[in-house]
Formats: structure tokens, sequence, C-alpha cells
């Protein structure tokens, strides 16, 4: 088995007096989507933070693999530029190593060619942050956090950015950190789902989620419901 590429071991964060993150633990291998699902304030964002490094754990330990090439898409996208700023000006932003044509299905995911010239503050949330989405993963990073990535992108788009995901991770060897509370498109999504709610509640393979009782009741804990019945379609 390869070293993880991040592992927290019994991490607690405090604001303050508050525990916001209790006592967790939990791998990221090479080449797996990690989902990480709660509602808000669960720790969800504080944990990013300390992976990246903008947080420091107040217990516990985090170890990173060595040069680690880290990508961090946020929710929220903030751009409140006082100056234009065009999709083309923002993707060199994000990729300062210049677009790769070889990723053409990143580029024609995040409609660039028709979008280049257009000044973000004109953009719809979907498209800016599919720009976001696209310019976070052609910069090649090893391993890419994001944070509620799909919230304004429409079921097309979203089935098409984890086809893409899925891709990307198979050829490259990229290891994605997912954070979501959509708990549909993340079972079919992850290798890893990680439920917390300030403490680790579960941790378990998606496809063990609808049989594994322990699944459940963190799931319940959390305020998701997992349906019993069987989502399998016959094509």
């Amino acid at each position: 088995m390869m070293s993880p590429v991040v592992e927290f071991s019994s991490v607690s964060k405090y604001f303050d007096s508050k525990l916001l993150v209790d006592n967790v633990s939990f791998k990221l291998q090479q080449r797996e989507i990690t989902t990480l699902i709660g509602q808000n304030g669960a720790g969800k964002t504080t944990i990013a933070k300390m992976i990246l490094g903008l947080e420091k754990p107040t217990q516990g330990q985090i170890r990173i693999k060595d040069n680690l090439k880290i990508g961090y898409a946020p929710q929220k996208l903030d751009f409140n530029f006082n100056m234009p700023l065009n999709a083309e000006a923002l993707m060199n932003i994000l990729v300062p190593g210049g677009i790769d044509k070889e990723v053409s299905e990143l580029i024609n995911f995040a409609d660039f060619d028709n979008v280049r010239k257009i000044d973000i503050s004109e953009l719809s949330g979907g498209q800016l942050q599919k720009l976001v989405l696209a310019g976070t993963l052609m910069d090649k990073p090893d391993l890419v956090i994001l944070d509620e990535p799909t919230q304004y992108l429409d079921v097309t788009s979203q089935q098409e950015f984890y086809k893409l995901l899925k891709q990307i991770k198979e050829t490259t060897g990229l290891t994605v950190f997912l954070i979501s509370h959509d708990l549909f498109t993340v079972m079919k999504n992850s290798d890893q789902v990680i439920c917390i709610n300030g403490h680790v509640c579960c941790i378990g393979k998606p496809n063990d989620a609808g049989q594994n009782l322990d699944f459940k009741n963190a799931l319940s804990e959390i305020g998701f419901y997992v349906h019993s019945h069987d989502h399998r379609h016959n094509h």
C-alpha cells in the first residue's frame, strides 16, 4: 500500500473555546476521491484549511506528503475585484503555467472559447464555478480540495464534472478531497466517504451505505436519510 497523501491523526481544532473539529483521523490515498459530508458548521471547511496549512490543529498531527502540490477551489466564489477581469485573465491567474491544449475536455466543460472575453462579473454562478474548477484542475495539482464544487451546476454539468474528475484521476494519479452535502451524487462518485459532525461519525466505502447500519445511523445523526430502496436501474 502506498503511503497516504494526507493523514490526520486525532486532530482537534478549537476556535476560542469552541471545539469545531473533535479528534478526527482519516487518510487520503492517491487516486482516490474522498468526500467529506456533514451539515454547515460541522467543521468541513476547517479540515480543508488545515490541509492547506491556513489553520493549525490545536491537538493531533497532520502528515502531508513531501512536495505535494495542492489545488483548492473554495466554496464561496468571492471575486469582488474592482478591476475588470475577463474569463481569460481569470484562467491565466488560475493556471500560471498557461492553458494546456491537451486538456480540451476541461476547456469544453468550462465553455471557455465562448466566455473568454466576458467579464467575470457578468458570468452566472455556474459559468464562474466551471471556470474555477477547470482552472484548478488544469494547474495539475497532486491533490485537489473542492469545497461544494457543484453547488451552482445543473445536473448535466454535475455529471460531466464527475466524469472528467474520474478520467483525470485515472490518467494523472490525482487525489481528490471533496466537501459536499449532496449525498446522492457523492455516493455514486466517491471511493471513500467520511461523515462528520465535529467528530467523525463514520468512514466507509459509499456502496456500503445502503446496507451498513452504522453508516445509516451516522448519516441520520448529521441530518441525512438514506433511502433503502435500491437505486440500481436496469438499462
